[in-house]
């Protein structure tokens, strides 16, 4: 030891010195785990097998792993000499075995859920945990979490001592391969720790809804399945068996279908699994206040806000001090959206979900803490949209006899996505959807269910545009316009392939038959019109039917015409008849064509 009693004021030295005392310590916490927790739970018979494996299951291979760097590091520094020994080879040599430690975090959420539920559950483990835990100072899961904490301290020093290593020292090169093996292991455990500190704010959120069922580890971000559902009237009997109390909103229709699959999480949908089963992630809580809502009586009472990166809560205060709530909605941060924060007040963010709109109190302590709360938020809610649009743009263009009923809002709804409606509380929207055979009226332009990363969506019109709606906007509280379902004019109709069309950029599949209706002159004809006949070709052959003459270029125009009057438009002669009549679909006998003569002025 006398060379390194010399040595000790050289920085490496210390360091080096440092490594050892610390690790001394990190073996004794070790040892006391094992000694006051580990070997008497197991002796006394108070937890099962696997119990005992869940909490203690990797301590023995750690501790025999400090004991041999302990060890190891005692050598070298018993034989110290600051230009020659080497201690890059000693972490080297380990680092694969750090790797447990990795293992150990991965387990530890695992771990604390069971000491959590054991506490409650199992009255000899919580007498004994009494009778030790204060004796050990941190208690039982401080000391399991030191093993998670020693990786990072690893590298730190070792981070140290390559910044106070001359670089033609013999262990420069051994020291920087170390630190980049050990910094990786750290790198791994760090993000096992966020994950474990993120399920551990999770789980603590969950337990303060005492009366509600919230699971938040379970993410349950994937598309839904192909699924049976029974016939309703009402959408809250349809879901009645699998829907959790706060999404129970007396929904007035449902659909009777099977789910298809191509809204399964699959390679179909164009959105690899790995994006829809990302941990899910707390982003912060708000204080609130409804600013409007389908029930007007709600509007100014308090409520309280927690945002995930694919979920808002929006609870009622049970007990401030006891930080206790009761559920009152839960929505898919797809269907979510914030407005823009206000120059006089940048202490406010509005929050908007289907059918309500809160008012939420940014009470970081600085405006860039704010800014970067919003910030998340606002990535988090793109990156939801960007799943949904993905998901829409796998969908076939629509096609069938609708019908429309009308309905007034009582709450704001934004988007940026071009596929949804927004709209003001107060706007009417027309939904499309479609009647069964026992005349019952359904929102659908499917037949089925939209379901879409877990939320349901309907079509239709507001203000002149057509896209997707969150089905739970529309609850009893929202006016009914029409007591009968009016079919869809074919102006609409024709919008909402054409639409579609140019979303999933793919086209209007072709009719079986093209047989056109057209009207003339006085007469009716029907005309099968091919594939690549422009409407000059069209008109031509209309005329050769009835007589040799053919018709003077220029003279005649085509016009495209429904039978509900809402479509009369006049085609140049250059139009591909073929493709307008595509659209017509399965609505082919609502549509025919007129030929007229230009007047001359």
């Amino acid at each position: 030891m006398s060379i390194f009693k010399i040595s000790i004021e050289c920085k490496r030295t210390l360091i080096v010195q440092e490594l050892l005392t610390t690790e001394e310590t990190y073996y004794n916490t070790l040892l006391e785990l094992n000694e006051r927790f580990a070997l008497p739970l197991k002796e006394l018979g108070i937890l099962l097998p696997d119990e005992h494996s869940c909490l203690f299951g990797a301590l023995s291979p750690l501790i025999g792993l400090s004991k041999d760097l302990r060890d190891r590091l005692r050598e070298r520094i018993g034989v110290w000499d600051e230009d020659e020994t080497k201690l890059g080879d000693v972490f080297l040599k380990l680092a694969p075995l750090l790797k447990l430690i990795s293992s150990f975090a991965v387990g530890y959420t695992s771990a604390n859920q069971l000491y959590t539920k054991l506490r409650s559950t199992n009255e000899k483990f919580l007498s004994f945990l009494c009778a030790n835990e204060e004796k050990s100072g941190i208690g039982l899961m401080g000391l399991l979490i030191c093993p998670i904490q020693r990786v990072p301290r690893y590298a730190l020093l070792l981070k140290e001592c390559v910044t106070h290593t001359d670089e033609d020292h013999p262990d420069y090169n051994n020291l920087q391969s170390a630190l980049a093996e050990v910094q990786k292991i750290a790198s791994d455990i760090n993000e096992n720790i966020r994950r474990v500190e993120n399920e551990l704010q999770l789980i603590n959120i969950g337990k303060s809804f005492p009366q509600d069922d919230v699971n938040l580890l379970n993410s349950n971000r994937q598309f839904a399945s192909k699924r049976r559902v029974k016939s309703s009237s009402k959408l809250s009997t349809l879901k009645e068996s699998k829907e959790k109390p706060e999404n129970k909103r007396l929904r007035k229709y449902a659909s009777a279908s099977v789910v298809p699959e191509f809204f399964c999480a699959s390679d179909n949908v164009g959105v690899g699994s790995e994006n829809l089963s990302d941990t899910r992630k707390y982003l912060g809580e708000f204080s609130a206040s409804v600013v409007s809502g389908a029930d007007s009586k709600e509007v100014g009472e308090s409520r309280y806000l927690f945002l995930f990166n694919d979920l808002v809560l929006v609870a009622q205060i049970l007990s401030r001090a006891k930080k206790q709530y009761k559920l009152k909605e839960r929505v898919r941060l797809c269907q979510a959206w914030i407005g823009e924060m206000q120059a006089n007040d940048a202490t406010c963010l509005t929050v908007g979900t289907p059918g309500w709109v809160y008012k939420a109190m940014l009470e970081s302590e600085t405006d860039g803490m704010k800014q970067s709360v919003v910030k998340d938020i606002q990535e988090a809610i793109s990156k939801q949209k960007s799943f949904l649009e993905k998901a829409f743009l796998n969908l076939t263009i629509p096609d069938g006899k609708f019908c429309t009923k009308l309905f007034t809002l009582k709450s704001d709804y934004q988007t940026t996505m071009e596929m949804e409606l927004q709209f003001r509380s107060g706007s009417e929207i027309e939904i499309v959807g479609v009647v069964d055979n026992t005349g019952k009226w359904h929102p659908s332009i499917y037949g089925y269910t939209v379901d879409v990363l877990g939320c349901s969506w309907w079509f239709g019109f507001c203000s002149g545009q057509c896209g997707f709606v969150p089905a739970n906007c529309f609850t009893d509280t929202d006016t009914d316009r029409t007591s009968e379902p009016k079919p869809l004019s074919m102006k609409r109709f024709l919008a909402i392939r054409r639409k579609f069309s140019e979303w999933t950029k793919r086209r209007i599949p072709p009719l079986s038959s093209r047989l056109a209706k057209i009207h003339g002159d006085g007469v009716q004809k029907v005309i099968n019109v091919s594939e690549i006949a422009d409407a000059a070709r069209v008109i031509r052959q209309f005329f050769r039917r009835r007589s040799t003459v053919l018709p003077e270029d220029g003279k005649w125009f085509l016009r495209e015409v429904s039978a509900d009057g809402t479509v009369n438009v006049l085609l140049s002669a250059e139009v591909i008849v073929a493709n307008r009549m595509n659209a017509w679909g399965k609505c082919q006998d609502m549509m025919h064509f007129e030929v007229e003569e230009k007047i001359s002025c």
